[in-house]
């Protein structure tokens, strides 16, 4: 599967907005970065079972050690209060924190960093928009050094190029389900280093926390109502629902994209590798 240029390293300044189709250079709003957080799951790795929501402290266990989701409300001590926006946009697309220190990648930057400007600064006005709570930050477990984190990014953390698509809704789709909703970072599997295998794209992982099953067209065979009742109302065809992440995503984020954004994501998902 190619993507589309905007995934490309390199973003163009002129995006248009994940829910304003067709509508470019919109003025930062909390409500639109509301639906990007939502569709990007950022709720369900920053909000721990007992916590206020966005304050962190959630624990991700992965063969690489146990994470902690950090807090994203403005609390100026324990949160994101004395950052900036450009210091949001380099975390989200350049892994770094404000003092430029590599973050691990179970924080999935890695398809985060095609987020473009625009969309960077509707999560800004949301996240500000947030209550500050202050929240105990938790050290991050890793099973390696963190000299190794610098090894890992040159190897597996790089710029790459990718075809332009000529369809616009599948280009709009690639977008949302790559980047925003990063869907393969769950349900693409990894080689030894947890670097996506891509040419086995959304194949399905078996990586803890929550193994991710096989989303490829040939594989579920779902038709274009199947995945718009699954992004709704999380309900497959079988009668079963979305469990653990997923419901989260469908509930704040798929089922309150507007009709266009989510019928793009079904074209992209039925698409398949070419």
């Amino acid at each position: 599967r190619r993507l589309p240029r905007r995934l490309q390293g390199r973003r163009p300044p002129l995006m248009v907005s994940v829910v304003l189709v067709g509508v470019a250079l919109a003025a930062p709003d909390a409500e639109t970065g509301a639906l990007l957080a939502g569709l990007a799951g950022c709720a369900s790795c920053h909000t721990a079972a007992d916590g206020a929501p966005y304050a962190g402290g959630y624990a991700i266990e992965t063969r690489f050690g146990t994470f902690y989701g950090t807090n994203l409300t403005p609390d100026p001590e324990t949160g994101l209060g004395e950052w900036t926006e450009h210091d949001l946009l380099r975390a989200l697309t350049r892994g770094r924190s404000p003092k430029h220190h590599p973050y691990w990648p179970a924080f999935p930057y890695t398809s985060f960093r095609r987020l473009t400007d625009e969309d960077v600064g509707h999560l800004w006005a949301f996240l500000r928009s947030l209550e500050p709570v202050v929240a105990e930050e938790r050290e991050q477990e890793a099973n390696a050094p963190g000299i190794g984190l610098w090894g890992w990014r040159r190897v597996a953390f790089h710029a790459r190029d990718w075809k332009p698509l000529d369809d616009p809704e599948l280009d709009r789709g690639a977008y949302l389900v790559e980047v925003v909703g990063h869907c393969g970072e769950c349900h693409t599997p990894r080689n030894g280093i947890g670097q996506l295998k891509r040419k086995e794209a959304l194949a399905g992982s078996d990586e803890p926390p929550h193994p991710a099953p096989d989303i490829r067209p040939e594989t579920l065979k779902w038709t274009l109502g199947d995945w718009d009742t699954f992004l709704t109302m999380g309900m497959m065809p079988d009668g079963d629902f979305a469990g653990s992440g997923m419901r989260h995503v469908i509930r704040d984020g798929t089922a309150k994209l507007p009709d266009a954004d989510r019928a793009a994501m079904i074209r992209w998902l039925m698409t398949g590798s070419d």
